[in-house]
């Protein structure tokens, strides 16, 4: 190993432009390469994960359903109880102090991170309630919401035009 670094320092220094040139060029296609290589790997699992979908024969989103939804729009009218959740922590975030907000973090990850160590026996902290409330009415309000426009839909009274 010792006789190879050696030869390679002597080229170097007798042809410093070459030298650079090689290398750089040699760093560059070693990138394309793992850049390909995870590109490759990560269309085998979507089309893994796609064939699995449909013999379970579950609704998936298509891609154009996937690239019309950007993350704002998500936020906004969330369809989960996860992505309500979400919503529902960043507001109480917002919210609160700097200091109930490290209390905050200090409980979730003893309780999350650790789940067989911490939180045995003891009732869910006010946070915790106030998450799953807000999450709650978040996903109350966009089904009346949806249940309105249904209804505005369906009247006959208004015209498509003006929509």
């Amino acid at each position: 190993m010792n006789k190879y670094h050696r030869l390679f320092l002597h080229y170097a220094e007798r042809h410093p432009k070459k030298s650079t040139a090689i290398l750089t060029g040699a760093t560059c296609i070693s990138l394309v390469a793992m850049v390909v290589f995870i590109e490759m790997r990560d269309a085998r699992d979507a089309r893994r994960r796609s064939e699995a979908m449909k013999r379970l024969g579950l609704a998936e989103e298509t891609d154009s359903e996937v690239k019309s939804t950007n993350y704002l729009e998500r936020m906004n009218n969330p369809t989960t109880l996860q992505e309500a959740q979400l919503k529902a922590m960043v507001e109480n975030a917002k919210k609160s102090s700097w200091k109930e907000n490290l209390e905050n973090a200090v409980d979730a990850h003893s309780r999350f991170m650790l789940p067989g160590i911490a939180g045995k026996g003891e009732d869910t902290p006010e946070y915790v309630k106030k998450i799953d409330e807000r999450s709650e009415e978040i996903l109350r309000k966009q089904e009346e919401k949806k249940e309105q426009e249904r209804r505005l839909e369906q009247d006959p009274t208004r015209t498509k035009f003006w929509r």
